[in-house]
């Protein structure tokens, strides 16, 4: 590809590399991260980066790029931190990896999340690398494209388990360009109920597992949901919780011995994950004794201080402090040593959607925002 001239070029080049992650229903044939983490590795090392390509999964890395001041020891550390992978491209209506401009738009698969953000971030680096500044800098610059975020986080996780620190990691996704601080966390579960197999002539032989569900069901909805609402957060409201998926039964004439539903819910920050779990099949075994329930690994909700100073001074040159009733790989890289936010240019309104754009104006205003970040990260590194 011919190197982009400008922002819109740059998107339009990552928007035209599938990146779809695997899991589940791609809608296509090419999967994986190897193929933008290369060419995003290029464009950096292109502006004097240190480049690692990273392997999480095979053909599946993260893109650690780093600048570095002469005294990198005593820097400040700032991060940028997208995720490289899409959502399905299964079902949508327009050419998914043909990043084609109307009506002030640009459209395709990622084109909001979050290749969008990440070619904003990656073309105020590349004005900022090449501009006086660079020789100056007092600042250490990392962007990590992170694989797999889109199922099960994979290159965050990788990152983390790394302890990878920084005065402020921005993870880009699409916020409006508020500053989100706070988002729920995801804690999914499975419940099975047992029955009794037996001729549907004669039921009463039997027991029904979809009748037991039936019950659960019930008590999710008349006990659980409404004891959630109790405890909000002031961003967030309260935690939440939906049936979404429904299997019982195998033929008309057979009384069903099995019934399994998946549940999604969504914690907030100071909910105790093992407390809400014991509460949730405390009562359902109130209904249904012998329930069986299976939980997944709990994705931790994000929860980080506004009053920190990098924190702050981003919220007062962005629109703003937010919270999201999504989940980001900023809550798996955030800690003590790494305070990490979800900002980025675009509407998660059109992210996942079967005709998915940005709108150029966005994209523009996302640059110029960190265009102005850097500066003021530069400007003012060792202020606190």
């Amino acid at each position: 590809m011919a190197t982009p001239k400008n922002v819109v070029e740059l998107l339009q080049d990552l928007v035209a590399i599938p990146s779809v992650n695997p899991q589940g229903q791609p809608g296509t044939d090419h999967v994986g991260e190897q193929a933008i983490a290369e060419y995003v590795a290029d464009f950096l090392r292109a502006l004097g980066a240190e480049i690692a390509l990273e392997p999480v999964e095979p053909g599946r890395p993260n893109v650690m790029a780093t600048f570095s001041p002469e005294k990198a020891k005593s820097a400040p550390h700032f991060a940028f931190a997208p995720h490289l992978d899409t959502v399905s491209v299964a079902g949508m209506t327009i050419g998914p990896f043909d990043p084609a401009i109307r009506d002030g738009k640009l459209f395709g698969r990622g084109s909001t999340d979050t290749k969008g953000p990440m070619a904003a971030a990656l073309w105020a680096l590349r004005e900022w690398a090449q501009s006086p500044a660079r020789a100056r800098s007092q600042v250490k610059w990392t962007f990590l494209g992170l694989m797999g975020e889109e199922a099960g986080n994979g290159g965050a996780l990788a990152m983390a388990a790394k302890k990878f620190s920084s005065d402020l990691t921005l993870v880009l996704e699409p916020t409006k360009l508020g500053v989100v601080t706070a988002h729920k966390g995801t804690f999914w579960f499975e419940v099975e109920t047992t029955g009794l197999a037996c001729h549907s002539s004669t039921p009463e032989e039997g027991r029904n597992a979809i009748y037991a569900m039936r019950r659960i069901i019930a008590a999710v909805e008349e006990k659980i949901i409404p004891g959630l609402a109790g405890e909000t957060h002031p961003r967030l409201g309260p935690a939440t919780l939906n049936v979404g998926t429904i299997r019982g039964g195998s033929k008309t004439n057979i009384v069903p011995d099995r019934c399994r539903i998946e549940v999604d819910s969504r914690i907030i920050p100071g909910i105790d994950v093992d407390a809400f779990r014991r509460w949730v099949e405390a009562e359902l075994r109130t209904v249904v004794p012998d329930v069986a329930v299976h939980w997944q690994r709990p994705s931790l909700p994000l929860s980080t201080d506004e009053s920190l100073p990098w924190v702050r001074r981003l919220g007062t040159q962005a629109k703003g402090f937010v919270g999201a009733p999504w989940f980001s790989d900023a809550a798996i890289l955030s800690a003590p040593y790494c305070p990490a936010v979800c900002i980025g240019p675009g509407s998660i309104a059109q992210a996942h959607t079967k005709d998915e754009f940005i709108l150029l104006s966005d994209l523009e205003e996302g640059t110029e925002l960190f265009r102005r970040w850097i500066s003021i990260c530069e400007e003012r590194p060792h202020e606190s």
